[in-house]
């Protein structure tokens, strides 16, 4: 292996990202952070992203971070999207909508609906290293098209490939199939992907796992890497700390889809008032995204619309802000097989602000890292009764203005610029192993 100090000043990475900014929302995040740093860590970056068209948010301030040496070229896709002018804003559809819409997707399109973007994003990345070679391929998904296109481009420029599992591939708790063929071809296609990187990086230890076991017995096995989820202390610089005028804030920011449901913690709310009544001068509960259609009309037979708050999508410098002052955070993780594998990205933008949070999460890699969190309440996401319960315990130690304390040596090892080192280190030893 090549040593350290005979590598080159700049080395050349390939970043392959259908989801990157001005695209908003949690998906883009790791990405955008990870290219937001490398360039300090002896890397110069092209991004291959898609052109944006309809999404659910758009976040100008994402863009603005990236640095002016990043190269990003987008491409365009023939995908369900392209159906929006550019840089549409569109609407989260009704869960029983999405639902059937990935259904129907999952029938057709194979490995995911953004396979339209394989013939584009193959022909300008070979643009792109006919014009400087690369030196290692980086490709995060989902979507798990990208990985297509990685494993095209590393072969046909003979360059090591590094694959980013966000999610799972084979066994997404997201993902149905819609029959054991549609299973058959995403095992083949996922098995060709790893059989051509060199390395896997992944966000837990549980997705690491669940890949190992899938291809343990293989030869051309590649090494994985956990490098998860994290924060960015640039975000989290000079913010207020808590409070909201004397009321004490619940916020939860990003979406609701799945088994992601605010119905526990808006019904934990009402038993908490019912069973304290002078809570409900006391309490505010803020939500920062984007909500599902029918939450209005339970806020509203739950009697808390004095206590609700509806903030809409909000750039991510406006919500680091918000996370900053709230008195407490909090997520749930809906309870469904895999879901032991789930660590949203929220999380981890939480533990960068040091607030207590309460997790509405099951068993599994979330729950495992609130419990080291040092400054959580963890409750079953459904157990409406002991939600309630933790919700008064939090409003004891507001009113004795004893709010519990993160643990600073825990939430150290998420931050970006440390993940990011992580990851440069990587590439360079994947560099060297084939030079």
């Amino acid at each position: 292996m090549m040593r350290s100090r005979d590598r080159p000043t700049r080395r050349h990475v390939l970043v392959l990202a259908y989801y990157f900014p001005p695209m908003g929302l949690s998906g883009v995040q790791r990405v955008s952070k990870f290219v937001k740093y490398l360039p300090e860590r002896g890397w110069d970056v092209t991004v291959l992203t898609s052109q944006p068209r309809g999404y659910f948010a758009f976040d100008e301030s994402l863009e603005e971070e990236i640095p002016r040496a990043v190269r990003v070229i987008r491409t365009g896709s023939v995908d369900p999207t392209r159906v929006f002018r550019s840089k549409e804003t569109v609407s989260l559809p009704a869960e029983g909508v999405r639902r059937s819409l990935s259904k129907a997707s999952q029938w057709i399109f194979l490995p995911d609906n953004k396979v339209g973007w394989f013939p584009s994003a193959v022909r300008a990345a070979g643009r792109v290293h006919r014009a400087r070679p690369v030196d290692v391929v980086f490709s995060s998904a989902p979507p798990y098209t990208s990985h297509l296109v990685g494993r095209s481009i590393a072969s046909r420029a003979d360059v090591p490939l590094v694959l980013d599992f966000r999610d799972d591939w084979l066994d997404n708790p997201r993902h149905e199939y819609p029959s054991r063929l549609h299973y058959a071809i995403q095992k083949n296609l996922e098995s060709k992907a790893i059989s051509s990187a060199t390395a896997i990086t992944t966000i837990n230890a549980q997705i690491a796992d669940d890949i190992h076991k899938r291809h343990v017995n293989r030869s051309d096995a590649p090494s994985i890497t956990v490098i998860p989820q994290g924060y960015d202390p640039d975000d989290f610089t000079g913010r207020n700390e808590g409070g909201q005028q004397g009321y004490m804030s619940f916020v939860y920011s990003g979406i609701f889809y799945d088994a992601q449901s605010p119905e526990a913690f808006l019904r934990a709310l009402r038993r908490a008032i019912r069973m304290r009544p002078t809570m409900a001068d006391e309490v505010l509960a803020d939500f920062v995204g984007l909500v599902p259609a029918y939450m209005a009309p339970l806020v509203a037979e739950l009697g808390l619309e004095r206590l609700v708050r509806y903030h809409g999508y909000k750039a991510h410098n406006e919500l680091t802000k918000m996370l900053s002052a709230a008195d407490v955070l909090w997520l749930t993780i809906g309870d469904r097989p895999g879901a032991e594998a789930i660590s949203t990205g929220k999380l981890y933008e939480y533990f960068g602000t040091g607030r207590p949070i309460l997790g509405l999460v099951p068993e599994g890699v979330a729950r495992r890292d609130l419990s080291r969190y040092g400054a959580a309440e963890i409750v079953d996401p459904d157990d409406v009764p002991h939600i309630a319960e933790a919700i008064l315990r939090l409003h004891d130690r507001w009113k004795a203005d004893q709010m519990p304390a993160a643990d600073a040596d825990f939430v150290m090892q998420f931050d970006r610029r440390l993940l990011t080192r992580r990851l440069a280190d990587l590439l360079h030893d994947v560099v060297d192993s084939v030079a």
